[in-house]
């Protein structure tokens, strides 16, 4: 038994880094100007990317916009990515800044909603639900509504937020991402969830 789990876990380490070593490669052949390459790049970030941009700009025509420009950003200065962080550490850093700066050019007051989650990638809907029909519409419903409240927090620390819940970086990445300090990034978690709290516990 012990065997047959070292084999799958040392089969799963493989085949992360053959698609490590795959995606280094599109990024090699990318900063020589291949843009068949960073097609492949694009397939393979684009949800993942449009996903962040939805959850900060919540707005879909927003969302995909700032996708489309975060790639053409990317191929744009794609010859100044150093490959000392992974690929999807700069890509984020790019999107995000992009909402951000979006965000902060918004006039006050301003207010988007995604009434319609039909066809989104909403992440309430991806988490798998266990229990009976009723446990499983509770349990969506909370997570709709923490989901909301994320979406009234400060621009920057709803980035940390997602990159940290929902992208699952660590601390040191998420410092790298948004370039600051590692103490800046865990002091806007734990100001967020504190804000979290207060709001779901209001409600």
């Amino acid at each position: 038994m012990n065997e047959f789990a070292d084999s799958m876990i040392q089969s799963e380490r493989s085949s992360i880094s053959s698609d490590q070593a795959q995606e280094n490669s599109w990024v090699a052949a990318s900063q020589h100007g291949d843009t068949r390459a960073f097609n492949r790049l694009v397939l393979k970030w684009e949800k993942s990317v449009y996903n962040v941009a939805l959850r900060i700009l919540r707005d879909r025509e927003e969302a995909a916009e700032a996708t489309q420009d975060a790639f053409f950003l990317a191929f744009k200065n794609i010859k100044r990515f150093r490959r000392d962080s992974k690929f999807s550490t700069w890509l984020y850093r790019i999107i995000i800044n992009h909402c951000l700066t979006q965000v902060k050019q918004r006039p006050p007051g301003t207010h988007c909603s995604l009434e319609d989650e039909s066809g989104v990638e909403n992440p309430a809907s991806q988490l798998r639900i266990t229990g009976n029909q009723v446990g499983n519409l509770i349990e969506r419903e909370q997570r709709e509504r923490v989901l909301a409240a994320v979406w009234h927090l400060p621009p920057e620390q709803q980035a940390v937020i997602e990159l940290k819940f929902f992208k699952e970086l660590t601390f040191e990445e998420i410092a790298s991402v948004l370039e600051v300090p590692l103490s800046t990034i865990k002091s806007r978690l734990y100001s967020g969830l504190e804000m979290l709290k207060t709001r779901l516990g209001a409600e």
